[in-house]
C-alpha cells in the first residue's frame, strides 16, 4: 500500500511537473517573439523615417537641382561648361623598369 501510495506521488509530481513546464516553455518563445518583433518594428519605423525625409527633399526643387549638379553633372540652360582635357602621359609618371612596355605606348599618343 505504502509502495502504491508513493508511485501516485511520483507520478502525480511527474505529470504535474510536465503540465507546467510545457506552458513555461511556450511563455518563454513568446516573450522571445515579442522582443524579436519589437526589434523588428523600432529598425522599420528608423526606416520609414529616413525614406520620409528623403521624399520631403526628393519634392524640394533646390535639392533636387543641388544632385542633379553633384551627382549626375547637369548644368542649367545659360551656365558655362569647362572641360579639361588632360593627356594622360602628362599626368601619369611610369618609372624607368616599367615591366609593361604596351601600357607606355597606350599612354603617349
Amino acid at each position: 500500500m505504502t509502495m502504491l501510495v508513493g508511485l501516485v506521488i511520483v507520478v502525480g509530481a511527474v505529470g504535474l511537473l510536465a503540465v507546467l513546464l510545457f506552458p513555461w516553455q511556450s511563455l518563454n518563445s513568446q516573450r522571445n517573439n515579442i522582443t524579436h518583433a519589437e526589434e523588428t518594428l523600432a529598425r522599420l519605423r528608423a526606416e520609414t523615417s529616413h525614406l520620409s525625409e528623403q521624399v520631403a527633399d526628393a519634392k524640394d526643387p533646390v535639392v533636387v537641382e543641388r544632385i542633379a549638379r553633384e551627382q549626375l553633372s547637369l548644368v542649367r540652360e545659360g551656365d558655362t561648361l569647362y572641360r579639361l582635357n588632360v593627356d594622360p602621359a602628362d599626368v601619369v609618371k611610369l618609372p624607368p623598369a616599367w615591366p609593361l612596355p604596351g601600357v607606355a605606348h597606350l599612354l603617349s599618343d
